[in-house]
């Protein structure tokens, strides 16, 4: 299944999550990003949190950066962790929960241009709660686009 349709796929995934990993994003500012940049950020996190199902606690650092660097040297505009799993779809260790890096500068990326990229790194954690993370997978920029623009018309109503 192409995933630019995972986000609404991951809705009917029914897992067997532990009581103690919370069904919510775990977030974290690095202190040099403006608090306005905060707030959008945050706005766009409670209306993911209420409109989607956070199955899985979603780790998410915004570091203050204009990119990350990959192992092989590529600069990307987010990175995502994951464990595999040999028992899927059984979570019960906090150790395995998905961890996002986004960098966040707006002196040279909008909010837009970041909101995409983290729109991304959550499609990446919608293919991982669907197992559907192979050598293969591929991100949908469609997808994520559809998805900012949900977002800008919520915040325009």
């Amino acid at each position: 299944m192409k995933n630019q349709n995972i986000w609404d796929k991951a809705q009917s995934v029914k897992l067997n999550v532990s009581e103690n990993i919370s069904p919510i994003f775990n977030i974290y500012f690095d202190k040099k990003i403006p608090q306005e940049t905060q707030d959008e950020l945050l706005s766009f996190v409670n209306w993911v949190e209420n409109n989607y199902a956070i199955p899985i606690t979603l780790w998410v650092d915004f570091e203050y950066k204009h990119y990350l660097i990959t192992r092989d040297g590529k600069r990307v505009g987010y990175l995502f962790y994951w464990s595999d799993f040999s028992n899927y779809p059984n979570f019960n260790n906090e150790n395995d929960i998905p961890y996002i890096r986004l960098p966040v500068r707006t002196e040279q990326s909008s909010i837009e241009e970041i909101l995409f990229s983290f729109i991304e790194a959550i499609f990446d954690y919608y293919a991982w709660i669907c197992n559907e993370i192979h050598e293969d997978y591929i991100l949908n920029e469609t997808g994520a686009e559809e998805i900012l623009q949900k977002y800008l018309q919520f915040k325009n109503i």
